[in-house]
């Protein structure tokens, strides 16, 4: 494999990589927007949909986590490739499952395939444009958001087209019921991305074509920044994504008070995704403005601001104002922190930035969504034993729920705070000092 001279060649690696990454990103929204329809038509409990919310995110994790370990020594293209059977296989299984079993089983293997994306797309775009890394990862990252909006609004069109039916009759689509659908639409971007790689030729990463030895990427992250950088991954994720999962259980209630619309939670999702696309898209002027350890500052500031403020949100004006100041907060998360360590901490190599992407969906996806569906259903049973409705009590558990992941943002905004003085005006460099900082 060799390096990418050609801009055509390039071009067409980063939108294949921008595809998988949709691909990734419109199972998310799909099955986002399928969490009640796994409680009603499976007879689940919350827990038990947080489980499969977290399983579709958690497998992300596992597959990060032990592909960054061996990718650079079989390649980027391998990652590829696994992610594009995981993808065809674990959508097929959900789309037909008949329980939770096969509901649990599908998300985590839908998951491998994004973990797979998530290991191969982030050292392949820092190699293709190494002189850019942090801006270019915002840039490959607006297409999450993209993705979200792509696979909630068809899932919203399903459910709204399914609910207009008549009362005894049953809507489908090519022989598919409305929850099937929704799943099987994650094919389409799947099958897109793997044809923009059919027979590309992969560059190898930078840390090999750098020569950076196996003990250098040991030393890289097990230094100090690294490790501080890989704990907050934990926290910053779950700011970001945990929400996500439960947004339309939360927000569904909030538009019916505000006598907006049923179902129309997931909008709310749509609308956040759609601001962070665009902020995303200027990341670059944010950078050069504020550094990337400023701007992660004021993210987290303004994203547990945003969030605890949602929980209030009772009009059309608050539900929108909180979910601007919410999204705009944690739109630049993921991408920076990982944009950071290609920065400081080159030497990780491939290793570190799958470190870091593999931490924060594993907490994510076994702790924070399957413990934002326990706190909802803990506070739901304790507003239910103090007389409320079920609607009501359920409303209160999730917001009760959402105000503990806001929290997080306080130790992460001392910490982000304390980086920013260190490097907020430093330089990033491509050398020993970043690895031994």
């Amino acid at each position: 494999m060799t390096q990418v001279t050609d801009d055509a060649r390039r071009s067409r690696l980063f939108w294949a990589s921008c595809m998988a990454l949709i691909a990734t990103s419109v199972a998310f929204g799909v099955i986002t927007a399928s969490m009640t329809d796994f409680i009603n038509q499976y007879g689940l409990s919350e827990t038990q949909a947080g489980w499969i919310g977290g399983a579709s995110l958690g497998g992300f994790a596992i597959a990060i986590i032990a592909l960054g370990v061996v990718i650079e020594k079989i390649g980027i293209s391998i990652s590829i490739k696994m992610a594009f059977m995981c993808h065809i296989f674990g959508v097929m299984l959900m789309t037909f499952a008949d329980g939770f079993s096969q509901l649990f089983m599908g998300a985590s293997i839908i998951a491998l395939g994004n973990g797979c994306v998530e290991a191969g797309c982030n050292p392949l775009v820092a190699t293709l444009y190494p002189e850019d890394k942090t801006v270019r990862l915002n840039k490959f990252h607006i297409f999450w958001p993209l993705g979200i909006i792509v696979g909630a609004l068809f899932g919203f069109w399903v459910t709204q087209s399914a609910a207009a039916v008549p009362a005894g009759e049953v809507w489908t689509i090519f022989g598919l019921t409305a929850m099937q659908a929704k799943l099987a639409f994650v094919l389409v971007p799947t099958l897109i991305y793997g044809y923009l790689f059919l027979g590309q030729e992969i560059p190898v990463t930078e840390r090999v074509s750098a020569n950076v030895s196996d003990e250098e990427v040991k030393e890289s992250v097990a230094s100090p920044l690294f490790l501080t950088m890989l704990i907050c991954m934990g926290l910053t994720a779950t700011l970001e994504l945990a929400p996500g999962r439960w947004i339309e259980t939360l927000m569904g209630p909030a538009m019916v008070d505000a006598n907006l619309m049923s179902n129309g939670g997931v909008l709310v999702l749509v609308y956040g995704a759609a601001l962070m696309a665009i902020l995303r898209y200027f990341a670059g002027d944010f950078m050069k403005r504020f550094s990337p350890t400023g701007v992660l500052f004021g993210s987290v500031v303004l994203g547990g601001a945003g969030l605890f403020a949602m929980t209030y949100a009772s009009s059309a004006f608050s539900i929108i104002a909180t979910a601007t100041v919410f999204y705009a907060g944690v739109c630049f998360l993921w991408p920076t922190m990982i944009g950071f360590i290609a920065e400081r901490v080159p030497k990780s190599g491939a290793l570190g930035l799958c470190l870091m992407g593999g931490v924060g969906m594993l907490v994510v996806g076994y702790i924070a969504v399957p413990g934002v569906g326990a706190l909802t259903q803990h506070y739901t049973a304790a507003a239910i034993e103090a007389g409320q409705g079920e609607v009501a009590a359920s409303a209160y558990g999730g917001k009760m729920a959402f105000r503990w992941i806001a929290a997080l943002a306080i130790p992460l905004a001392l910490v982000f705070h304390n980086l920013n003085q260190r490097y907020g005006s430093r330089v990033a460099v491509n050398s020993n000092e970043s690895v031994a900082v």
